[in-house]
């Protein structure tokens, strides 16, 4: 599938922003799902310096010289996808697959992080792929989609206690869940289009992949109780979100912030 991605988030504050450093996750990387035909990446008046981390995302180190009352980040791009069954695979370059066991404070393996992998600790060494879906979907029925509930500071399992959550929350319990089994897993942002009967949640995206032995990485979204196909385009990846969140930061003065998204797909063309 073909799809032209645009994307633009503004920040307006009460005061003059006296000086800000934001690392930006925001540009896709060709791979075994998706081709990118063209990216392009803007704040005005701002620099932005490119460079990749040690997951090998594209970054851009964001500064803004001048004091500002407003900022804009526009993402647009066209990105040729392909439906592997959730299957990314393994990069050339890979860090030790111990690094995705690590816990964090997203994804804490709190008691209730244990006792919900206990539901499911002798299944992955009989059938890994079977277990996978069924934590899956297990973390679908236990933790509603509900815009709201939740802030972005919430750890997978607060959401999972409260028993609701959004993307961001579902993908931090599916990490915890698998690194309690042993299993390792990362968190993946990007974005879920219209079209392919994920419209409740089409917009920027997040969920999780896990490492299988005869696959490599494997994704699995909780949210839509499925594995990501030709809808869905990634743009990085980490241990949780702080790591593979699209902006993050410091700035120094603005006052009161007040953030708005808007992701649009202006095309989409099955191929």
């Amino acid at each position: 599938m073909l799809i032209r991605v645009e994307h633009a988030t503004s920040y307006e504050y009460s005061e003059p922003l006296l000086a800000t450093t934001q690392y930006l996750r925001m540009t896709p990387l060709s791979g075994r799902t998706q081709a990118v035909e063209s990216w392009a990446l803007s704040c005005p008046g701002a620099v932005m310096t490119p460079w990749h981390d040690q997951y090998g995302n594209v970054c851009h180190t964001l500064t803004v010289p001048n004091p500002v009352e407003h900022l804009d980040i526009k993402v647009c791009g066209l990105v040729r996808t392909r439906d592997t069954n959730g299957v990314v695979g393994t990069a050339s370059s890979e860090l030790p697959s111990g690094l995705y066991l690590r816990e964090t404070p997203y994804t804490v393996v709190t008691e209730s992080i244990r006792a919900f992998a206990e539901r499911f600790e002798t299944g992955p060494k009989e059938d890994l792929i079977t277990s996978l879906h069924e934590i899956m979907l297990a973390i679908a029925d236990a933790v509603d989609y509900r815009p709201g509930d939740t802030h972005v500071h919430t750890t997978g399992a607060e959401a999972l206690e409260q028993g609701s959550g959004v993307c961001q929350d579902q993908a931090h319990i599916f990490c915890a869940v698998c690194r309690a089994l042993g299993i390792p897993a990362r968190y993946v942002s990007g974005y879920l289009t219209h079209g392919l009967g994920h419209d409740a949640h089409a917009a920027s995206h997040a969920w999780a992949e896990a490492l299988v032995d005869s696959l490599g990485w494997v994704g699995f979204d909780p949210t839509n109780r499925a594995c990501p196909d030709e809808s869905y385009i990634r743009t990085a990846v980490g241990l949780d979100y702080g790591e593979a969140g699209p902006v993050r930061g410091v700035r120094a003065g603005g006052g009161v912030e007040t953030m708005t998204v808007r992701v649009s797909f202006p095309s989409q063309q099955a191929q």
